[in-house]
């Protein structure tokens, strides 16, 4: 959504003097830093007047001293990338808490003001003749330079699509904007094979469009053919197995994601699975819910969340706690006798089969 607002304010050439642009997707926010400088390149091809630059190798009063001077055939874009104006303070991040009031009454004047008193008076009076870009990771709303670029420019979130829905809308625009089409069956297989990754998505459709060629869409056995299921969607595969007591399956998951990475990796990444089904499955017991789970394990990814949610029900806190037991056990095998790493793994899938 941010993406097209970058493209909405380019074609009616309504681009602010200050942009605060901030979230989890960094692809996306890449590609809006790439067609905002096309613009600023079309009006001076030289690219003279464009300046990049770290928020850690600049300081505030020269990041407001380049905003302020003028370019003499365009404007000026000026973009600051990983600003630590937001760094100071506690509490949530993203909204304005205890911290933000003490601060808007003057008892924090010396944590902000030491680092962006010049950029908070520099939003009071834009210069019309450049566009500033402060790239963060995250942002505090209760800030006094937050709501002077709100007041003075336009602050975007770049962040994940939110729910299935939401990521099978965005596989289905990301096609149709490439000149192809995808069903949400497709879709949706896309998203289990290659994960919920804009930028690895994006790579894959564009992989998918070459592969196809004059064909119109894109269908699951293109999607087999050309896109290598990340290792994540294989472990979960392999855990659905596992649930479904069929070892054949899981091992063939197992050996899959062996392929692909280091052994002792594959072994952390299986504990981790197993932490994660544990807090789902001690969660369910108690009536708890998927955003209780995501809170709790610091899951970021909705789908993830939902996914170990669902698989949570098909194992007990007992067998899990045993699974985890057997995994601890492995791993000093696996770091101490010198035995074969992927018989170890594979015995260790067998047992947790087991019913």
């Amino acid at each position: 959504m941010s993406l097209e607002i970058v493209n909405q304010d380019i074609q009616n050439k309504q681009i602010p003097s200050i942009y605060l642009w901030y979230g989890e997707d960094r692809f996306s926010l890449t590609e809006a830093l790439k067609i905002l400088k096309q613009e600023f390149l079309r009006e001076d091809p030289s690219g003279s007047g464009i300046e990049v630059y770290l928020g850690k190798d600049i300081l505030p009063e020269e990041v407001a001293a380049l905003a302020n001077t003028s370019a003499f055939f365009s404007r000026r874009l000026v973009i600051v990338d990983d600003i630590p104006y937001f760094n100071q303070g506690k509490g949530n991040p993203n909204q304005a808490g205890e911290e933000d009031v003490k601060e808007e009454a003057g008892l924090h004047a010396e944590s902000e003001g030491s680092n962006a008193d010049c950029l908070i008076s520099y939003c009071q009076n834009p210069n019309p003749a450049s566009c500033l870009v402060l790239v963060s990771e995250k942002v505090n709303r209760g800030r006094k330079l937050y709501k002077e670029i709100v007041r003075a420019g336009k602050v975007l979130e770049f962040s994940f699509p939110k729910g299935q829905s939401a990521w099978l809308n965005w596989v289905q625009k990301e096609t149709k904007r490439r000149g192809k089409i995808i069903n949400p069956a497709a879709a949706s297989f896309l998203l289990e094979s290659s994960g919920h990754q804009t930028g690895i998505l994006s790579q894959d459709l564009d992989k998918l469009c070459l592969f196809i060629g004059d064909k119109q869409e894109i269908n699951r056995e293109a999607i087999s053919a050309v896109c290598i299921p990340i290792i994540e969607t294989t472990i979960f595969a392999m855990l659905d197995a596992i649930a479904a007591g069929n070892p054949h399956d899981a091992i063939q998951r197992l050996t899959e994601v062996l392929s692909q990475e280091y052994y002792l990796k594959v072994h952390t990444m299986i504990v981790r699975q197993i932490r994660l089904l544990l807090a789902g499955s001690i969660l369910r017991k108690r009536g708890g819910s998927v955003e209780q789970l995501m809170e709790v394990t610091g899951i970021r990814s909705s789908f993830e969340g939902n996914k170990i949610f669902r698989q949570a029900s098909g194992f007990t806190p007992e067998k899990l706690c045993r699974a985890l037991e057997d995994c601890l056990q492995t791993e000093i095998a696996l770091k101490s006798s010198g035995g074969n790493p992927q018989l170890l793994l594979e015995m260790v899938v067998i047992r947790f089969c087991q019913k």
